[in-house]
């Protein structure tokens, strides 16, 4: 075995850090870093800055990209040399499932644009939230540029890390009125300050960043085998859900118990991976209960926790969870001293996916029950999850019940092919009076991801994104274990795709989530390169 891995860098020399590898780790460098600490004006243009930086960053790379492959193309090594010729094919090569996903993504958003009654509307989304083909065709244009001038390197995640640790400070300290970059001050109405957070925007919003970059972080936390960047990971955990706490918002929540499901299954294969998922499960509440602490500092002057999260925050229940998982923890990290390399039955993980399915399926049961057939019984605080009615979820049901109305009553044309890429806000338009009572007079989102593209892009349009992300589930699953990267990218991928039941599309968190899915296929890609250069050895 050993013999075998001094022959391998003989027979393929390790691959050179070309200078378009770097420019795309710099970019991601700075998605990671600068770009969900960027703003201008505190929260008056967030989601503007946010949406410029995206373009112009990502404009900068494909335009640098360009023109070093087409150098490459002409500066060609002397005959004679025995160096390898430059390969432009590296962004020619053979276009796999999710790149064909991409290409009729954006074909198809480009249809709907055209068709609309505004292409220039559906051009920007300006209707809506900037989600337009604009923002479509640089998505598509970053995912082509990660997934071919990617290199791996451990630094890029540890600056996620230290991004997003400034981000999680920021709204715990924005949550007690802590105010370090004079953010409130340039505010009026006390509930623009009691919603908006950090250098991200409302709570829905902080909870959508939350929702991507800390499954990433426990997933690295378990993944690296170096100690001083397990600590920096776990801390990032550790305020990422401090921060979780924060925002009273249901789709933090939601997208924070499915990845932790999935963890709990996934890593349950191995006493290693299980220790140290354990220990990141333990940090995680050790966190909530140090946030009760700095709540006691402060008089428990904050904007308010949401129940759910005050049983982690300030019940005991908190503190019962926490000591649970310290001793399985301990436990865990006893057993693998005592017994290292102790393997665990297939059996375990198959058991737990049961469980929690079976859980699932309950769950959906009862919520159709009180929904469908019992629906006068009082539920109290629970009526607002368990019975979908117009009230449920913060009115979401009204927007979602009115939504299928609109596709039903759509043209053939608009089934297939929408509105308008972000042009939400035109077709809800007839439903506007009726929102009021609800203390809105218009909406432009339905606060679901998959119903506003089934509204604005169509079938056709819904079907391509669905194919862009359960492919890339999909591959992950598949080649997981050929690279663990893989599963701290789709876990990032997974989450978000869960929150966004109940949360909406914006160029504050949605272009994170695009670069995690390129990321996902460039670990594909070299996962599948690996193989097909060991098999021809």
């Amino acid at each position: 075995m050993a013999s075998t891995k001094h022959k391998n860098p003989a027979a393929k020399p390790k691959e050179k850090y070309s200078v378009q590898q770097a420019l795309t780790n710099y970019y991601l460098l700075v998605m990671f870093t600068l770009f969900p600490l960027f703003f201008t004006d505190a929260y008056f243009n967030i989601r503007h800055d946010k949406y410029y930086f995206f373009i112009i960053l990502t404009g900068i790379l494909v335009i640098a990209e360009f023109l070093i492959i087409m150098t490459a193309s002409v500066d060609k090594p002397p005959e004679d040399s025995k160096l390898e010729k430059p390969k432009p094919k590296h962004l020619y090569e053979e276009l796999s499932f999710m790149d064909w996903a991409f290409i009729v993504f954006l074909g198809i958003n480009v249809i709907s644009t055209l068709l609309s009654a505004s292409p220039l509307d559906a051009l920007l989304g300006a209707d809506g939230r900037n989600n337009g083909l604009l923002l479509m065709t640089f998505y598509t244009a970053a995912y082509f540029m990660i997934t071919r001038c990617f290199k791996y390197f451990e630094y890029i995640f540890v600056a996620l890390a230290f991004g997003s640790m400034i981000v999680y400070a920021l709204a715990v300290l924005n949550s007690f009125y802590i105010d370090p970059l004079g953010m409130f001050t340039l505010l009026t109405d006390q509930q623009t300050i009691t919603d908006f957070t950090s250098t991200i925007g409302n709570k829905n919003l902080l909870s959508s960043y939350i929702c991507i970059a800390m499954p990433v972080m426990i997933a690295m936390s378990v993944i690296t085998e170096k100690t001083l960047l397990r600590a920096i990971y776990l801390i990032a955990t550790g305020l990422g859900f401090a921060a979780l706490m924060t925002a009273d918002s249901d789709s933090g929540i939601l997208g924070m118990a499915v990845f932790m499901i999935i963890y709990l299954v996934w890593f349950s294969n191995s006493l290693v991976r299980l220790k140290r998922f354990f220990l990141s499960a333990t940090v995680m509440l050790l966190f909530a209960k140090l946030l009760r602490l700095f709540s006691l500092c402060f008089d428990d002057k904050s904007k308010g926790f949401d129940k759910f999260q005050e049983i982690f925050v300030f019940s005991g229940i908190g503190w019962i969870l926490l000591a649970a998982c310290a001793v399985i923890t301990g436990i865990l990290y006893l057993i693998d001293y005592k017994k290292p390399n102790i393997t665990i039955s297939k059996a375990v993980p198959i058991a737990l996916a049961v469980v929690f399915g079976l859980c699932a399926v309950a769950m959906i049961g009862i919520m159709v029950y009180f929904s469908c057939i019992d629906t006068k019984t009082d539920l109290g605080s629970f009526e607002r999850i368990i019975r979908f009615n117009d009230k449920w979820g913060t009115h979401r049901g009204f927007m979602w019940i009115r939504s299928i109305w609109i596709f039903g009553d759509a043209s053939f044309i608009e089934k297939l092919f929408g509105v308008g890429p972000d042009m939400f806000y035109s077709a809800f338009r007839p439903y506007f009076n009726d929102l009021l009572k609800y203390g809105d007079s218009s909406t432009n989102a339905a606060h679901n991801e998959y119903l506003n593209y089934l509204i604005t892009i169509g079938i056709t349009g819904l079907l391509s994104y669905l194919a862009i992300v359960c492919g890339t589930i999909k591959n992950a699953v598949k080649y997981a274990k050929e690279n663990p990267m893989l599963i701290a990218c789709v876990s990032a991928v997974i989450c978000y795709a869960v929150q966004a039941i109940v949360n909406l599309y914006q160029p504050i968190t949605t272009p994170l989530f695009f670069i995690f899915i390129a990321l996902c296929e460039a670990f594909v890609r070299n996962a599948k390169a690996e193989k097909s250069a060991v098999s021809t050895v």
